[in-house]
């Protein structure tokens, strides 16, 4: 006869409930439960940034969540279970996770790669010759170019992300961000794409990670005192052959926060040469983020096409080689990796313009994006032996670390001529005399307080065993010595009386 007490017949029934229970994993399969969060995972976002000003709205529902596009409007219900949800106003039903995707835009396969998604779930892009990732280079077999006129094809796929809202809808979901997104409001989009692979707790924690590098970087350069910061001028040749001064919001916000000022004219769109010249004369660096064809990717072709060319008289950024464009990485056909990857990476960006201004700040970095457009040979060529297979496929978790340190400048104005002392102030031990930042690979020159206690204690230590071996040594010796006395009485005696007689 069969005997159950309490404990094992609750045991049982948990066993059971466990076994008939949905579970996210298989949740695409799953009949829907009223009781069950499918959705556990949430996307949160960041005071500094909030809601208010993020791209997106997140709604979450047991068995649904409906994300809102605040650029385009547009709705998209995610849904987990075998059956579809009824919201009213939805622009599209999309089943997640999603396992078939395509790209349409090269800056979104950065966030993929963070999530780990870019092996199993990236089939379709617009250009396989344009990638610069190198681990995409390598395994090119496992995606192809898309056909967007293949409708058999468009209705084989999961999600086609674009970055332009779609007339047909269906497939097409949109990521909205542009030169009015401030950087960091950017990399926030890995949170939307997140929802569509259910993987928002890998993506809460990368842009954690990149948002708290980015503010670290920027508070260690919050004291550079404003006479010495520099001007940086963002410019661009158009394809109506005018030229435009960039002043959308990416540009004031990152400049800012990298301790420079943006050069920022009245008129900046519509320039002729000669204006264009006029206004960024007294820039200290100017950043070309032009669309030049390589037969215009040289120095002399930018000085005929900017007007340089007859002149002796050059600017300050020319003569001191402080012109730079954003294609210091590029892949074998010449596509650059800031339009694949920065978007992702604004921490990057951040300390790519720090490097540029001031490259004592951290002496051992080494430039991503921007490469001096003044010197040959600044380029570096990213090809498919540079994958990491370790990492491939996986989330990505590192993203280098911020040591915070106060960081003074180097003194200079924006012409480059020494105005003040920015050396060690007092109390400041985080730089050396000369004003540099101190990184966290680097020993600091002033001993720690705590290192000298600990240094004492430890000495006190060693001397006082030692001074315990000496008196046992001591009281040894000494024990021995009578221990003679009691052996050799006669010879002792007589070596007394010997001395009592000298002495008489």
């Amino acid at each position: 006869m069969l005997r159950f007490n309490g404990f094992k017949c609750l045991l049982v029934l948990s066993i059971l409930c466990y076994l008939t229970h949905p579970v996210l994993s298989d949740c695409r399969d799953a009949t829907f439960d009223v009781n069950f969060d499918y959705f556990p995972d949430k996307v949160y976002f960041d005071n500094d940034i909030g809601t208010s000003n993020s791209g997106f709205n997140v709604t979450y529902h047991n068995n649904y969540v409906i994300l809102t596009n605040k650029h385009t409007s547009e709705t998209y219900v995610l849904y987990c279970t075998a059956t579809q949800p009824a919201v009213a106003a939805a622009t599209n039903y999309i089943q997640v996770p999603v396992t078939n995707v395509v790209v349409s835009d090269r800056s979104f396969i950065s966030f993929l790669e963070i999530l780990g998604e870019e092996k199993t779930s990236l089939k379709y892009v617009d250009d396989k010759k344009t990638i610069t990732s190198p681990c995409l280079q390598k395994y090119n077999y496992l995606y192809d170019n898309f056909n967007y006129a293949n409708t058999s094809l468009v209705s084989s796929v999961d999600v086609i992300f674009t970055n332009k809202p779609s007339n047909t809808g269906g497939k097409y979901v949109t990521i909205s961000y542009d030169e009015d997104t401030p950087a960091l409001q950017k990399a926030e989009w890995i949170k939307y794409m997140s929802l569509f692979f259910n993987k928002t707790a890998i993506a809460n924690e990368a842009f954690d990670k990149i948002r708290s590098n980015y503010f670290c970087h920027l508070d260690n350069l919050s004291k550079v005192p404003n006479e010495t910061k520099k001007s940086i001028a963002w410019v661009s040749l158009e394809s109506d052959k005018t030229f435009t001064i960039k002043s959308s919001s990416f540009y004031p916000n990152v400049t800012s926060d990298a301790a420079a000022f943006l050069l920022n004219p009245q008129i900046t769109t519509d320039l002729s040469v000669d204006d264009l010249k006029q206004y960024i004369s007294g820039a200290y660096i100017v950043i070309d983020m032009s669309d030049l064809i390589t037969q215009y990717s040289t120095l002399d072709a930018w000085k005929n096409l900017f007007g340089y060319n007859q002149t002796s008289d050059l600017p300050r950024f020319l003569k001191e080689k402080l012109l730079f464009r954003t294609h210091k990485l590029l892949n074998s056909n010449g596509n650059d990796d800031w339009s694949e990857s920065s978007a992702s990476r604004p921490d990057l960006i951040l300390q790519d313009l720090i490097a540029i201004q001031y490259p004592s700040y951290q002496k051992d970095y080494v430039v991503n994006w921007f490469n001096k457009f003044a010197e040959t040979g600044d380029e570096v060529v990213i090809s498919a032996d540079k994958c990491n297979d370790a990492t491939f496929g996986l989330p990505k978790t590192d993203f280098g670390t911020c040591v915070p340190t106060k960081f003074l400048g180097d003194g200079r104005n924006n012409s480059g001529i020494q105005i003040m002392d920015v050396g060690r102030n007092e109390g400041d031990d985080n730089h050396n005399k000369d004003g540099d930042s101190i990184n966290n690979d680097k020993k600091e020159n002033k001993v720690k307080p705590g290192v000298i206690i600990a240094v004492s204690l430890v000495g006190s230590l060693l001397l006082l065993g030692l001074g315990a071996v000496l008196l046992a040594v001591s009281r040894r010796k000494y024990r021995e010595r009578f221990v003679k006395l009691r052996d050799e009485p006669v010879v002792q005696m007589d070596s007394v009386k010997e001395v009592k007689e000298v002495k008489v």
